[in-house]
């Protein structure tokens, strides 16, 4: 029965960590798809500039052409609703060349964050390691485990007590350990 509110910590602590992780992917997604849009609309937007002043320079040319004996009031261009000015957008084709091309510069970058990544995580936890190591004083991981064995109740029977836990109480052979733990630190 001891172990039934261990579980329930661990559960809810794994299904927050997934809901967490969850929602960060979802995230990802969401702001990647609307990133797409936004590129898309633009582009449409682009095209649909470049053919309104081309559409709009040949009008105003034909008019101006046509119209050279009639009054200023004929020259003005009546413009034509939008709808009719918009192609229809047509996403950019790859010739398989530029596929491959592609797909091996993704391949090499992704290797390459790799690299970096894992790089500077192990690089940073044996930084973070050693200056433990040192701060602590300790050589391996025994003597680490040895340490902790002593740190830790010292540091969390206060805390316990300012939550309102029963106070921390050591058996015989921990408080010979602590005394002998007290007796190298001085």
């Amino acid at each position: 029965m001891g172990n039934e509110p261990e579980k329930i910590e661990t559960r809810g602590l794994l299904l927050s960590a997934a809901g967490a992780f969850g929602a960060g992917l979802m995230g990802a997604i969401w702001h990647t798809k609307r990133k797409q849009a936004k590129e898309a609309a633009a582009e449409a937007k682009a095209a649909v500039a470049t053919a309104a002043t081309a559409k709009t320079t040949t009008t105003n040319t034909t008019l101006n052409t046509t119209t050279t004996t009639a009054s200023p009031a004929a020259t003005l261009s009546i413009p034509q609703s939008p709808k009719s000015n918009i192609p229809e957008y047509t996403p950019p084709k790859m010739t398989p060349a530029e596929y491959a091309v592609a797909k091996q510069e993704a391949r090499f970058f992704a290797f390459k964050a790799l690299g970096y990544g894992s790089l500077l995580a192990l690089g940073g936890a044996g930084i973070l390691a050693v200056g433990i190591g040192y701060w602590l004083d300790v050589s391996n991981f025994k003597d680490f485990s040895d340490r902790l064995k002593v740190i830790v109740p010292r540091q969390t029977s206060k805390l316990r007590a300012l939550l309102g836990g029963k106070e921390f109480v050591m058996k015989p052979e921990e408080e010979e350990e602590w005394n002998r733990a007290v007796e190298n630190d001085e």
